[in-house]
């Protein structure tokens, strides 16, 4: 019943924070004209809505990380889908936001480096299935999260150049299931080579 709830509060977490992720969209496009029949004023509303729900999805979410050390916060960007997405968001953004015009760029290597980093993990995950649930679902919200960013800071966005992104697609939905295989195919090589050791 207690994981049942976490689920829950998770989901709705990402729900809030997506509205506010689109409300900060929103905010910066007013702010910048790009907005029909909206300006400054609109654009800090919608900024102090957005903060509100990011607010709204932390205080979802906090307790599971009361407790946490370092490493343990640092393992779960690193190993866990969403936390990768996060990390690989954050680091495109950094190029992004400076530089409007190759935003192209870093949002492919990011999508890229997630197509490659989510499959490998998911091969060392405890549970595969859950893990590749959420490496699909990190996978999504990193695209919708680049592609908003971009279409926040040039007016169409990537454009027709965003067809590229098809190939980390395409990349990650065949490493994904081959990181299953290999996690399927390892499981009986180490039954077998069980009994190879005789008991005394």
């Amino acid at each position: 019943m207690r994981g049942l709830l976490k689920g829950l509060r998770w989901l709705a977490a990402m729900a809030i924070a997506l509205v506010g992720f689109v409300l900060a969209i929103g905010a910066v496009k007013a702010i910048r004209g790009m907005l029909p029949d909206s300006g400054v004023g609109s654009g800090i509303f919608y900024a102090v809505l957005a903060a509100a729900a990011g607010a709204g999805a932390y205080f979802l979410v906090r307790q599971d990380f009361r407790g946490l050390s370092r490493t343990d916060v640092r393992r779960w960007f690193l190993t866990n889908p969403l936390g990768q997405a996060a990390v690989l968001y954050a680091a495109a953004a950094i190029v992004m936001i400076p530089l409007p015009k190759v935003s192209l760029v870093p949002g492919l290597l990011a999508q890229s480096a997630y197509a490659v980093a989510a499959p490998t993990a998911s091969r060392r995950a405890r549970r595969w299935w859950a893990h590749a649930a959420l490496a699909v679902l990190g996978f999504v919200l990193l695209l919708v999260a680049l592609a908003g960013t971009a279409e926040a800071l040039t007016p169409r966005g990537f454009g027709e150049a965003g067809m590229v992104f098809l190939l980390p697609m395409y990349a990650f939905c065949i490493l994904l299931p081959v990181s299953g295989l290999l996690r399927l195919a390892r499981r009986p090589a180490t039954k077998s080579e069980a009994p190879a050791n005789p008991t005394p």
